[in-house]
């Protein structure tokens, strides 16, 4: 069957991408065998066991297997560090056929105590296949992908464990229980020739770039020092601690079903065929629940609620043990057996894979062998020291029992509970901050202000002396003068100070100017300035002065006009001062009404408002009006707020308000323009959606109402629901090659837009991350930022968002996105 074949026919049932379809099907089928021959396994060694031990020796088997396991964690440790990961898996497959048949063969000699190694291979056999399994899951997945497609690979073990059990149970009265060995053999062997396929394929370090050892080999490492490794590392402390606690709770429940199992069926063979037909029952149980509940709880609720449901589940059933009376002990037995296994094998499992997955390649296999086999044996010795201790001096019965249960299973829900919040930080660590964002790196970095009034200063030089002393003046205020700068500025700056108080005095005579280097140096010349402005003969004397220039509207007076509007901010208001600064402000000249501008930001008159706002639509004005403004702060905030919703206004003008909002900084700057949003104006909205991103980039801790945030997040999701529409029409047509590149062009624009507003409501580094690392495109930065963002956004809001960040093919993307807008018409997220 072709690649293309496989794809059509997977995509029917899992969510799956044409690269990824053939990979999938040869792990279900690998998955498949595995679990057959489990499952078939199983049955017989507790059978076998309790034949010729008898359930009170149960906790000798698991103690047996938890010290036993050291030395298999050590082998296969240093298995994975001598040899290439197939070679690994195919040298164990053969392993695991030669000795069933051995076994076969010496059951027939009837040693009882070889049921005991027989239950610690079987162990072995369950533990090192199936995580081997999930490391060549590991190996091919990203976390994204992997929670598409776990429920697709988990369903080929269930559906494996129900054949191998159910043929335990229909074969074990006609062959004999041990003669069912002889089946997994051949089963086992289909498996190496799926590791040989399955050598050939790209892993995902190969897929993003990632240097590899030739061989495939994990760096070299001791047990103990994986176990440091783990030590070190908080989310891997966390995610063994639950290993082991789920490890002890499912080995005492383990214990109460055997022993009530042993106590009701006496007959070797009629308790093979029981539990047969039990495991049967209970994996085509889990396989119904994992087809209709796990996707959808991992999809809906998140890994959060997934790691819960078991321990809440377990926890009810062993309180129920105090109500049930003796004669129904079995129905009970059944229940939360079956209760652990059919969650363990569905849900739990699902669940516990995709933690290991953003875990750094470099400690994450050496862990998994750790944790699964060494740690989970281990925490089956622990617990069979419980039940020796339990029962040998303690004398529990199965109801005592139940109380160590639900302690232990309270101390999981609260590991569970934390190690949520560590998930989400390791896949955070797997997304790096590309870049800072242009904005606030140029306003944390440059003062504008400064930069701005030091090239108007250099520039005056040349036009008029008057201009450059009162920039200078300006300047010195600033005390942020340089030593190279005041050398730049004191450049004949004394010869140009007495020329240009001499031209404003007009009174033929020369004012009292101090040497320049020396004022620069001390910083005094500003005070002189001003001691010669407050002069009352130079108030009077500006006074006929500034009206008779402001009235020359010549371009010959353009100068004298601008050193009139740069003296009125120099000077105290009144009736003459707002006359003539109004009549400037309304010049032809642009460099005059830049002047009056600023001259308006240091007066900051309630009258010049309107005058002001009329520049922001000039292109030679626009700049200094908006400065002007932000200048003027909170006390405008109201007129600024009337003139963006006024529809009849100026469209250019009205671009220009939220960014001046957005400069005040304000939480009422940041109200008006939430509310803005919810009028849903096309006009202005691209423009308050960048202006309340600065505001949340430059002020962190203002706040965001989500109520009026998510709605505009669902009506831009709609927006880009439709350029997708589009593109899929025009797709094929050879003519719309500059129209399909404007639409993702305007699909890019307004994606980035969602993620500007989702920062403003969730935390902003996480989804810068998310974005930049969404831009970026590799396999890796895409699924690791979807991962993330399915972990922190409201599950209705990932939903929708999901399909215009993932990897589809257009055609998919637009189909998927139909469905979605259905929902979208029924349900309104936010609204």
């Amino acid at each position: 069957m072709t690649g293309k074949k496989v794809y059509h026919l997977l995509s029917r049932v899992v969510d799956i991408r044409p690269e990824e379809a053939t990979p999938a099907l040869l792990l279900f089928f690998y998955f498949f065998l595995i679990q057959i021959s489990a499952y078939i396994i199983e049955p017989v060694k507790i059978s076998l066991y309790l034949r010729w031990l008898t359930a009170d020796r149960l906790p000798y088997a698991y103690l047996l297997s938890a010290i036993l396991i050291g030395l298999a964690v050590a082998l296969n440790t240093e298995l994975l560090q001598r040899v290439s990961r197939h070679f690994y898996i195919a040298f164990s497959l053969l392993f695991f056929i030669s000795s069933l048949v051995l076994f076969w063969f010496l059951f027939r000699l009837h040693w009882p105590w070889l049921s005991l190694i027989y239950w610690f291979w079987s162990d072995l056999f369950m533990v090192t296949s199936t995580t081997q399994f999930w490391i060549m899951v590991n190996d091919l997945y990203h976390p994204h992908q992997a929670k598409r497609l776990i429920g697709f690979l988990v369903s080929g073990g269930l559906l494996g464990g129900v054949a191998g059990a159910l043929l335990a149970w229909r074969l074990a009265r006609g062959l004999g229980t041990e003669n069912l060995l002889l089946i997994c053999p051949a089963l086992l062997l289909g498996c190496l020739v799926i590791v040989y396929f399955y050598n050939r394929f790209p892993q995902k370090e190969e897929r993003v770039g990632t240097a590899r050892p030739p061989t495939g080999k994990t760096a070299r490492s001791s047990p103990l020092a994986t176990w440091q490794a783990i030590r070190s590392n908080r989310y891997l402390t966390a995610l063994t601690a639950i290993v082991a606690l789920g490890m002890i709770v499912t080995t005492l429940i383990d214990f109460q079903f055997v022993s009530v199992v042993g106590q009701t069926f006496t007959e070797q063979d009629a308790r093979t065929s029981f539990l047969g037909s039990f495991l049967t029952i209970l994996l085509i149980f889990s396989y119904l629940m994992h087809l209709l509940f796990t996707g959808r709880i991992l999809r809906k609720a998140g890994i959060r609620a997934a790691l819960l449901i078991a321990p809440a589940f377990l926890l009810l059933g062993s309180v129920a043990i105090f109500f049930i009376p003796a004669a129904f002990l079995i129905h009970w037995a059944v229940l939360i057996k079956g209760t652990d296994k059919s969650l363990s094998y569905s849900l739990n499992q699902s669940v516990r894979e995709l933690l290991y997955i953003p875990v750094s390649p470099e400690v994450k296999y050496r862990a998994k062998v750790f944790i699964d086999m060494f740690v989970s044996k281990f925490a089956k010795g622990l617990s069979s020291i419980i039940l020796l201790v339990g029962f040998n001096l303690l004398h529990f019965n199965l109801r005592q029992i139940s109380l160590v249960v639900i302690a232990f299973i309270l101390g999981w829900i609260l590991l569970n509970l934390s190690i949520t919040r560590e998930y989400v930080n390791t896949v955070k660590r797997n997304l790096k901050i590309k870049w800072q964002d242009a904005d606030r790196a140029v306003t944390e970095s440059l003062d504008l202000d400064l930069t701005r009034l030091i090239f108007d200063t250099l520039e005056s030089k040349k036009r008029s002396s008057v201009l450059y002393a009162m920039n200078l003046l300006d300047l010195l205020k600033t005390e942020k003068m340089s030593p190279e700068l005041k050398k730049i500025i004191s450049y004949k700056a004394d010869e140009i100070m007495a020329r240009s108080m001499d031209s404003v005095l007009e009174s033929g005579g020369q004012a009292m100017i101090p040497d320049i280097d020396e004022a620069l140096e001390h910083g005094s010349l500003g005070a002189e300035v001003e001691e010669v402005l407050s002069l009352s003969s130079y108030r009077e004397v500006m006074k006929d002065y500034l009206d008779r220039v402001s009235k020359d509207r010549s371009q010959e007076a353009e100068t004298s006009r601008m050193e009139a509007a740069k003296a009125l901010g120099l000077m105290e208001t009144g009736p003459t001062v707002s006359k003539n600064l109004k009549r400037l402000l309304k010049d032809e000249s642009p460099d005059v009404v830049r002047y009056a501008l600023e001259s308006a930001a240091r007066l900051k008159q309630r009258e010049f408002v309107p005058l002001i706002i009329r520049h922001l639509g000039r292109l030679a004005t626009g700049d200094v009006a908006q400065q002007t403004l932000v200048d003027y702060g909170t006390k405008i905030i109201g007129t600024l707020k009337d003139y963006l919703s006024d529809k009849d206004e100026d469209l250019k003008l009205r671009k220009a308000i939220p960014g001046i909002l957005a400069r005040i900084g304000t939480q009422r700057a940041a109200d008006i323009l939430s509310l803005e949003l919810k009028k849903k104006e096309e006009e202005v909205a691209d423009e308050i959606v960048e202006a309340l991103y600065r505001l949340r980039s430059r002020h962190p801790n203002l706040h965001f109402n989500p109520e009026l945030i998510i709605p505009e997040i669902i009506r831009l999701i709609r927006k880009s629901y439709g350029f997708i529409f589009q593109l899929k029409e025009i797709k094929d047509k050879k003519e719309a090659g500059i129209l399909f590149q404007d639409l993702e062009n305007s699909l890019a624009r307004t994606l980035k837009h969602i993620f500007e507003l989702l920062s403003l409501i969730y935390p902003m580094d996480d989804i810068t991350r998310a974005y930049q690392n969404i831009c970026l495109g590799t396999k890796k930065s895409l699924d690791y930022s979807i991962e993330l963002l399915d972990n922190i956004l409201k599950k209705e809001l990932s939903l929708y968002l999901l399909p215009l960040i993932e990897d589809l093919p257009l055609e998919t993307r637009a189909q998927r996105c139909r469905q979605l807008l259905k929902n979208l018409e029924k349900n309104k997220p936010g609204d």
